[in-house]
């Protein structure tokens, strides 16, 4: 690890939040994950208290981001002109449960798959809602978050069941002095997951999930070690340059939708 924050939630956004925004605005693709066991307040440091007005500091990481996001949006617009920039944004709200993902924008939308093209991977028949200012994005995140799989177990009295990603690309459109045109597109992800447990064992004794409940640990749990082994597979790779290794993206559907990212 990089760093251990004791502090408040401005100093996550700080050291986790501005330089993803920064390399966004840079044109690269950008992924910010809350990862840990269930109940160890995941949801909260992402997402924390939405409503400004009611406790600032509790904010969490994806309002402070985006804060920030459409402020450095703002100021490289009106340095150069909004005849020769202009930025676009848009947003899509998923959660992968028990590998299905599911439209949170639109949960009638169900069972949805991972089609890849020339530009990468994406979410066939996904929700993509253009927004315009923080405000536009918070009120996605506030619908989204309704239509969330929670459940109680005996770890944690609202865990979440699933994995949800929200994705917002930025399409930066520019025009040279000599006319010619070109547009740059980078996605900023956000993703809360499900909280790791451990059925049987461990310090707190387990969750002792049953039925359903238990298949949804199975399904995390998986999903979780693929990631794990994803990014140890990345980190090898890049430490030994053999960047042609294979890398399992393929082993879940979280990682497959995020390999470029």
């Amino acid at each position: 690890f990089d760093n251990v924050l004791f502090g408040p939630q401005t100093e996550v956004f700080e050291v986790s939040g501005m330089p993803m925004v920064d390399n966004c605005m840079s044109g690269y693709n950008s992924s910010i994950f809350a990862y840990g066991q269930t109940g160890a307040g995941k949801t909260h440091t992402m997402l924390g208290q939405i409503d400004k007005s009611k406790s600032p500091s509790e904010r969490g990481l994806a309002p402070r981001v985006f804060e920030y996001l459409f402020q450095k949006i703002g100021e490289e617009e009106d340095a150069k002109g909004r005849d020769s920039l202009r930025y676009s944004c848009r947003c899509s709200f998923l959660e992968i449960y028990n590998e299905t993902i599911t439209d949170l924008l639109n949960p009638s939308a169900t069972n949805l798959q991972i089609r890849e093209d020339t530009h990468g991977c994406f979410v066939e028949y996904l929700t993509e809602t253009e927004v315009l200012n923080v405000d536009d994005v918070l009120t996605l995140m506030r619908h989204g978050a309704e239509n969330r799989h929670t459940g109680e177990t005996r770890l944690n009295r609202e865990s979440s069941r699933s994995h949800s990603v929200f994705t917002c690309t930025v399409e930066k459109t520019s025009k040279a002095s000599n006319g010619v045109t070109s547009v740059i597109c980078s996605r900023l992800n956000l993703i809360d997951l499900a909280g790791s447990e451990r059925v049987h064992g461990g310090a707190l004794g387990g969750s002792h999930a049953v039925g359903n409940h238990f298949k949804e640990a199975v399904h995390i749990n998986k999903s979780l070690t693929t990631l794990g082994r994803v990014i140890m597979e990345l980190v090898e790779a890049q430490r030994s340059g053999r960047l042609g290794r294979h890398i399992p993206y393929r082993d879940s559907r979280l990682t497959f939708l995020l390999q470029d990212s």
